[in-house]
């Protein structure tokens, strides 16, 4: 038998054709011509090729599906169902299907077992099911196939053929969309990934010196919505002037630079723009622009699409849609807006600097003054508003409200702005609810590389699925630069912790360390390790190092008063429990889960009054939280609370609960294992059954954690550096 595949151009298309025997597949399509030849096709192939191992070591096992795949790959399940709709056509159980069927394919002209063995090995629970999802796919049953085929060896070779050639077609149709990739892949293809710094300022009026900025954050924001870039947001950077641009990249994470030097004079401007490639340092593509101020955001997008083609980065309608977009005819209006940004960006560097915050917020407002319709100002006052709110107010029904009501107002006018959904997704994360999801991914839709939206993720699944939280905070850290950096870092160390993954956390933090000196939170997880290894001695030794360096942080207290409890140090836990109501009366903090432990130093003291009305403190605020959906720690702590009331019943009604959980995190076994208010039932036959199986989910939920760490390379020598 001979096959061919065809390949040949017309106009700006490549068309492809596959041929048997002279017979024409009913295979067709195409894909863009140059500029988009040598793209990033060679690293697709690995991930797809990724993707069918993953299933392949999966065949046997029928309750393998979307769910397991996407969660071993590391995305979300939308996220990928949108990749393979997008690319293929197919949902992912599709694709899995197609796996199993082609597998079934192979061994029924292969294998000596029986149908309904074939359909047990390829992961078909019903043999009946697998009779028609074969016969659905091929056209005939299995057993009519395998009567046809087996014994006529030159056709079984021309089904061989073919199989193989589906296999290479499902793979080029999921992961070579015909209108972003072309065939043609370049051996030297790296991700592309960027850092715009922050522009220089040449001009001699002072009162435009923050264009210079604020063009920085538009090009950014634009360059971050192509899909094909991996973007880094960087709100100020402190650099050397010696310093290498190979340096400085290597420092960032990025292939990547751009510059630029920003001249202004009455109302025009000059700007130079110049990317450099930091592997080759050399200067890869440089322009100037010359325009009037009015034209400034022409001149951002014009600069974006001009990026994204000298990187061979395609552009999708959608996205060039967005990029070219005018938010407002209102020249005032948008010189306000501009305005309000830069000082908001002034804020977030320093989170103490309300004036800044202040400035901010009457900008954007004067912007909607000039035109009541610009969306992008009232995505501003919406960020505003929820930069302002505490978490004091977490049990009030207006919690957030004003942030929702804003970010929909921007909607109403421009439903394509990630912010917006970011901030709805804030607002219902806020409230336990999966809709935050929703919101979330919406946001990555409309950006790519919203490091906000990834963040939020990270944070909704803390508790709820390691991994997800986990990935959505590595892909966070991979696109920010700021402030909020360290503290991303910080929740990675957390989730492993958490998990019991004590020797990976202390790498990681040891990693955070040398990056920002803070060793507050450097010695105030170590402390929490000792106290989850059950060494507590050392762990109050690390929390006292912590407390010198600040003696107000909440958590520091909290893991000082728990150890000495543990201790049965009661005197030293007492002063500690008076240390965190008093912080958390100062900062405005409204406490949720150390009501209980309070409640137990009065009790051991002999304060029964105040012994009982702090855990009735406890049972109010775990209950609140369990009814918006907070359930995770909120049952445990209820356990606790009715276990040292010697209320059994309820204590083990709210222990099963927890052990029902999806996930069992390590340190809620620590807790049971540990905590003293479960001394009156720790002996019982039930706790002790209810221990061992939070115990085997903990264990299976941190080995999951480690071969996730293992596959993305997390704990190599590079990986958070870059």
């Amino acid at each position: 038998m001979l096959c061919a595949i065809l390949i040949y151009h017309h106009g700006e298309k490549f068309h492809i054709r596959i041929k048997c025997n002279n017979n024409e597949l009913p295979t067709y399509f195409e894909v863009c011509k140059k500029p988009l030849i040598h793209t990033l096709i060679q690293m697709n192939l690995d991930f797809i090729q990724k993707l069918t191992q993953i299933v392949q070591d999966n065949l046997e096992n029928e309750h393998f599906g979307p769910e397991q795949l996407a969660e071993i790959i590391g995305k979300s399940h939308s996220t990928l169902h949108r990749r393979i709709k997008e690319h293929s056509g197919k949902s992912i159980s599709q694709f899995i299907r197609a796996i199993r069927l082609n597998k079934a394919k192979e061994l029924l002209l292969t294998d000596d077992h029986t149908i309904a063995e074939i359909s047990y090995k390829v992961g078909f629970g019903s043999p009946a099911y697998f009779n028609k999802c074969f016969h659905d796919e091929f056209g005939m049953p299995p057993g009519e196939f395998k009567k046809k085929f087996k014994s006529k060896k030159t056709e079984n070779r021309y089904y061989r053929i073919i199989s193989l050639l589906l296999i290479l077609l499902l793979l080029i149709f999921f992961l070579i969309p015909n209108h972003r990739f072309s065939l043609f892949a370049n051996k030297n293809t790296v991700e592309k990934t960027i850092a715009v710094l922050p522009f220089n300022y040449l001009g001699s009026g002072k009162d435009k010196e923050y264009l210079a900025y604020v063009m920085m954050l538009e090009i950014t924001s634009k360059l971050s919505m192509i899909e094909n870039l991996v973007v880094l947001s960087i709100p100020a950077i402190d650099t050397d002037s010696k310093e290498t641009d190979s340096h400085l990249a290597k420092k960032l994470g990025v292939n990547y630079l751009l510059k630029g030097d920003l001249h202004t004079e009455d109302n025009k401007m000059k700007l130079i723009v110049h990317l450099t490639n930091t592997k080759s340092g050399e200067i890869e593509w440089s322009d100037t622009y010359n325009s009037g101020l009015e034209n400034i955001l022409d001149v951002e997008s014009n600069i974006s699409r001009a990026i994204a083609q000298q990187l061979n980065a395609f552009i999708t309608p959608d996205e060039k849609a967005r990029i070219k977009k005018v938010p407002t005819l209102s020249s005032e209006a948008i010189d306000f807006y501009q305005l309000g940004r830069a000082a908001h960006m002034e804020y977030w560097k320093n989170n103490t600097d309300l004036e800044s915050l202040s400035k901010a917020e009457d900008y954007y407002q004067k912007a909607l003054n000039n035109d009541s319709t610009y969306a992008q100002a009232y995505v501003g006052l919406a960020q505003i508003a929820y930069d302002k709110t505490t978490w004091s107010d977490i049990f009030k029904n207006t919690y957030l409200d004003t942030v929702l009501s804003l970010a929909n107002k921007a909607l109403s006018f421009d439903n394509t702005l990630s912010d917006a959904y970011t901030l709805r997704g804030d607002y219902y994360r806020a409230r336990f609810s999966d809709k935050a999801i929703g919101q979330y991914e919406q946001a990555l839709h409309f950006n790519p590389n919203s490091w906000q939206a990834y963040y939020g993720l990270g944070n909704f699944f803390l508790l709820k699925n390691s991994i997800k939280s986990a990935q959505n905070i590595l892909e966070a850290t991979k696109r920010r630069r700021g402030p909020e950096y360290p503290i991303m870092l910080d929740n990675l160390v957390f989730i492993f912790i958490l998990n019991g993954l004590f020797d990976e956390g202390q790498e990681l933090i040891n990693r955070k360390l040398s990056y920002d000196n803070d060793s507050m939170y450097y010695f105030r997880r170590l402390a929490l390790i000792e106290e989850y290894k059950e060494h507590f001695v050392e762990a109050t030794e690390y929390a006292l190092n912590a407390r010198s360096i600040d003696s107000t942080n909440l958590n520091t207290n909290s893991l000082l008063a728990f150890n000495y409890i543990l201790l049965k140090e009661y005197k030293k836990a007492t002063f500690y429990n008076e240390r965190i109501l008093q912080i958390s009366n100062n900062i405005n903090f409204k406490l949720n889960n150390e009501h209980h432990r309070i409640g137990y130093v009065y009790l051991v003291n002999g304060d029964t009054l105040n012994a009982t009305k702090y855990f009735q403190r406890q049972i109010d605020a775990s209950q609140k939280l369990i009814a918006m959906g907070n359930a995770e720690e909120a049952l445990y702590d209820l356990a606790a609370t009715y276990a040292i009331l010697n209320e059994k019943d309820k204590a083990f009604e709210n222990l099963r609960k927890v052990q029902q959980q999806n996930t069992n995190l390590w340190f809620i076994y620590f807790y049971m294992k540990n905590d003293p208010l479960l001394n009156a039932i720790r002996n019982d036959p039930g706790f002790q059954e209810i221990l061992y199986r939070v115990k085997t989910k903990a264990e299976t939920e941190r080995d999951k954690l480690k071969s996730w760490a293992i596959q993305q390379e997390l704990l190599s020598p590079l990986s958070l550096d870059s």
